[in-house]
């Protein structure tokens, strides 16, 4: 029929993912979604893009930045200030990298396509 403790419940097992596999996830799902654009784009139009490979420095080098921040708010941050600056400069300068020679990779490519 019914428990003999109606109000016990069962203690869950389930334990929420650190901030750190929760950045990583995001940062696969970002991975997943640029190589689902280059294969859907070489399907599409039969040509390939040069010069894109680049790009895959952005996911992990915001996923960088993120976690760099959050470990040195949290206190957990190695190296103190210092090496967080040091990793975020780093991280800012594989963004610009990225962005310089991936994005006129991209248009190129995207020109040549329709053009």
């Amino acid at each position: 029929m019914s428990d003999s403790q109606p109000n016990h419940q069962e203690e869950s097992s389930y334990t929420p993912a650190s901030f750190e596999k929760r950045t990583a996830a995001w940062m696969g799902i970002a991975y997943v979604l640029m190589m689902l654009f280059l294969i859907t784009f070489y399907i599409y139009t039969g040509k390939e893009m040069p010069g894109t490979f680049v790009l895959f420095l952005l996911p992990v080098a915001v996923a960088g930045i993120v976690i760099a921040v959050y470990r040195q708010r949290k206190g957990t941050a190695l190296g103190g200030m210092a090496l967080t600056v040091v990793i975020i400069l780093l991280c800012i300068a594989a963004i610009v990298l990225g962005l310089a020679v991936g994005v006129p990779a991209v248009v190129h490519a995207v020109q040549n396509a329709y053009g």
